[in-house]
């Protein structure tokens, strides 16, 4: 798409742009899939990284959950934790700066993942929105420290220049009931997503507070909290459901069977469902054809 367009004269891409055509989703829930952590690349998940983004937009994925930590000077970078076993699983050597705390930017730039892998400041994914319209981010800050909350979507706030149209595109998850208003003190989001793993609020409770919050759109969970009754009470509600984080089609089409909506994966692309959807089709009418061709051949007999 984007050489596409860079090939196309100006005034033309404006035009398309302006049309809302079909390439351009008129919200993010249209998709069902979340590139977790911006997505898996070369089989290795959580890198949060540019080349991570670049590879899974070109299979197809549009909605991107991004893992978002302070550096020590006040960045806000793609980076699941400061842990020292983030730095281990990420190629990343334990320098004796590597302290189980936030590094500075610069140090962050310098030390790539696996030695090939860039780290993404915010400012950065503000330019991908740019140059990719049909992309969106949904947050995972971590922290539920209400100064911090702030601090975090004020930056976010300032890096998009309180422009609706990116604002529109980027989703905050929270994860109590309080993170809500907190985040709705700094900007007001048109779309929220309630992410369990860090409540311990019943499933009833959680069912009260989102519908009684008509922008929180969608409600993500755990595998063992996504029960077909929860889901089908989210669905009653018209909240959508997601489960993560899930890299088998298999595992998906369960879910799936249970009303679940979507998705956080690290590897499943929009093609791999396809493939493993037009399967199960012809497995299926091939095991109609062979009854149907038993069946006949019982009266024949």
């Amino acid at each position: 798409m984007k050489k596409l367009l860079t090939a196309l004269p100006p005034l033309l891409v404006i035009c398309l742009l302006s049309l809302g055509t079909p390439a351009f989703a008129a919200t993010w829930t249209d998709y069902n899939l979340v590139a977790h952590a911006l997505g898996g690349i070369d089989q290795k998940a959580y890198t949060n990284s540019y080349e991570a983004f670049e590879t899974n937009y070109e299979k197809g994925q549009r909605i991107f959950e991004v893992d978002l930590q302070f550096t020590s000077d006040g960045y806000l970078i793609g980076r699941h934790d400061w842990s020292t076993y983030a730095f281990q699983s990420l190629g990343q050597a334990l320098t004796p700066a590597v302290t189980g705390g936030p590094l500075t930017l610069a140090d962050m730039k310098a030390m790539k993942m696996f030695d090939k892998y860039n780290a993404l400041e915010f400012s950065e994914i503000i330019d991908l929105m740019h140059e990719y319209p049909d992309a969106y981010f949904i947050t995972d800050t971590k922290s539920t420290d209400k100064n911090t909350i702030t601090a975090q979507f004020n930056e976010i706030v300032k890096h998009a220049n309180e422009d609706p149209y990116m604002l529109k595109r980027i989703i905050p998850q929270i994860y109590n009931e309080s993170m809500y208003s907190t985040i709705e003190k700094v900007f007001p989001f048109e779309s929220y997503i309630y992410t369990l793993y860090q409540t311990n609020d019943s499933n009833q409770k959680v069912l009260q507070f989102v519908k009684s919050h008509p922008k929180i759109t969608a409600v993500t969970m755990p595998e063992w909290r996504a029960n077909a009754s929860f889901v089908s009470s989210l669905k009653k509600i018209n909240k959508l459901s997601f489960v993560h984080t899930i890299n088998d089609p298999e595992v998906m089409a369960k879910y799936k069977a249970r009303g679940v909506y979507g998705f956080y994966t690290d590897f499943v692309t929009p093609d791999d469902l396809k493939v493993y959807y037009a399967k199960k089709a012809q497995e299926a009418a091939a095991k109609s054809a062979k009854a149907a061709a038993s069946k006949t051949s019982g009266k024949k007999a």
